[in-house]
């Protein structure tokens, strides 16, 4: 089965569109509406891995808060999982997100949007950056093993310091070698950047988010009955 290949944009306004609307939309509806969403975005780009481990993570949470309604002492951190809960379809769509599509392409696709270049920069960077955070953690806590430093949860500032002070170090340096390749690519030049990626907005692209926006608007319509 061919894994479809969406313009990165859809999932970017997806993202946007989504956490706003629980201030308009019934809450039930929309955590449902949300999780079913995600599940066909995320099977049909072929992010199998990622819907696994999304929806072991909800429905563990959901678990936790149906036990609450037995087990009164965990009913204050089942309503922090509530909240908690609510996001975690936009966390699945940012991970494909990050995984599916490198910088390159997804400078190109916002840039067709026609949004200030420092904020497509802006954006880019945060988006990408999450996965180089995480493996530099991992490199923290090796380099923490090979010289013996134990992570206990008994002693967590001081666990934490081990893993916050180096991070911050590598933040550094990390951000001087992203502004020298955005230089080196050309990211300050005045003209209009042409890229390898050349991101269109198809029909498909077009037809996910005319459904995801339908399916808001009848839920807004059907609770407002």
């Amino acid at each position: 089965m061919p894994k479809l290949r969406l313009n990165p944009i859809v999932l970017i306004v997806i993202n946007i569109l989504a956490p706003s609307m629980y201030i308009f939309l019934d809450g039930g509806f929309l955590k449902i509406y949300l999780i079913a969403f995600a599940t066909v975005l995320l099977l049909a780009t072929g992010c199998y891995k990622i819907f696994l481990v999304t929806s072991l993570i909800y429905f563990s949470m959901e678990g936790c808060i149906i036990l609450s309604r037995f087990v009164p002492a965990i009913e204050a951190f089942a309503l922090y999982l509530v909240v908690l809960q609510q996001s975690v379809p936009c966390f699945g769509l940012v991970f494909a997100l990050m995984k599916k599509y490198n910088s390159a392409e997804l400078l190109s696709s916002l840039e067709t949007m026609r949004i200030p270049r420092t904020l497509v920069v802006a954006v880019t960077i945060s988006i990408k950056y999450c996965p180089t955070f995480a493996r530099e953690f991992k490199y923290i806590r090796e380099s923490m093993r090979l010289r013996g430093i134990p992570f206990s949860l008994r002693h967590p500032v001081k666990s934490f310091q081990y893993f916050i002070v180096p991070q911050l170090f590598r933040c550094a340096a990390l951000s001087e070698e992203v502004t020298a390749a955005g230089l080196v690519k050309g990211i300050d030049a005045p003209m209009k950047r042409t890229s390898y990626f050349e991101q269109k907005f198809r029909f498909i692209d077009g037809l996910f988010l005319v459904l995801f926006i339908a399916g808001l608007i009848g839920g807004l319509i059907w609770y407002k009955k």
